[in-house]
């Protein structure tokens, strides 16, 4: 038979949490609280961030992901297990990570496709001398992701945009030394009159070069971020093993507030060490 105090407890628990959320909307959506300038500012920098992915989907879906995790994780830690208060940041902050290790991950397929573009825009360059054609005639077969920011190049140039312009539009979304290094070479040769398929060429060699100690430079810090990854994921394996061989085991924890601020400070330890670790072992040319 099940306790009619824990069916009240577990109502009264969704009452208060629906509460809360319908509260938080309500600010959220009037113009003169700070709440709603929040939430304003977040929309936008998701939105930004997934249109210079090309990522067709609207920012508020993410965010009421968040608001559902949010209230299934409060409601998990007050209910039964008050560790799931410690996923709380990791849903808050989930979103901007996975969105700017998208973009990492774009950018590392720009650069590594930059060399056969640069090349590939010399040659159609010595056989029309519009840079603006050039880029016509070599994004079809450009790989993408590189050809999708090609193609908005050109697009902005359609709506009136100059050429420099739109490669300067393009460098600030991308954020790549290598890409700002071929475009800058192809705007100097353009405003100076230069021999621009040979300066291409240079570049294309250049970064050639530097593809290649970027990879011998990862091969010798690889076994470094290994470890790092390791000792990243070891404290949160080693409570999940104490927890399922000895249940209860961290109670002094969860039941007292010293206990919370110890998991507090713990926590913020961890996270500081973790990004320590990989910013040492974050070496760039």
């Amino acid at each position: 038979m099940i306790d009619p105090t824990v069916v009240l407890k577990w109502a009264a628990l969704a009452g208060l949490l629906i509460a809360l959320t319908s509260l938080t909307y309500m600010l959220a959506q009037s113009r003169d609280t700070w709440l709603h300038q929040l939430y304003q500012r977040y929309r936008a920098d998701l939105e930004r961030r997934m249109r210079m992915m090309f990522i067709e989907l609207r920012p508020e879906w993410i965010m009421l992901g968040q608001a559902v995790g949010l209230v299934f994780l409060i409601a998990l830690g007050a209910g039964v297990a008050r560790m799931a208060f410690m996923l709380v940041p990791l849903v808050i902050v989930g979103p901007i990570w996975e969105l700017e290790r998208q973009r990492k991950q774009r950018v590392q397929k720009i650069e590594q496709s930059l060399d056969g573009f640069v090349v590939a825009l010399a040659n159609a360059l010595r056989a029309s001398p519009s840079a603006g054609r050039a880029l016509a005639m070599i994004q079809p077969v450009t790989a993408p992701p590189l050809s999708q920011e090609i193609e908005l190049v050109l697009r902005e140039m359609h709506v009136g945009s100059t050429l420099d312009q739109a490669l300067a539009n393009l460098s600030a979304r991308v954020r790549s030394f290598e890409l700002d290094a071929a475009m800058t070479g192809l705007l100097i040769g353009r405003q100076t009159g230069g021999d621009v398929p040979a300066i291409l060429d240079g570049a294309a060699a250049t970064l050639r070069e530097m593809m290649r100690l970027r990879g011998v430079l990862r091969t010798k810090t690889a076994e470094g971020r290994a470890q790092a990854n390791v000792l990243a994921i070891f404290p949160l394996a080693l409570i999940l093993v104490f927890e399922l061989a000895q249940p209860g085991y961290f109670k002094p924890l969860t039941e007292s507030f010293t206990g919370a601020v110890i998991m507090v400070v713990a926590l913020l330890t961890w996270g500081a060490s973790v990004a320590m670790s990989r910013k040492i072992l974050s070496v760039e040319l």
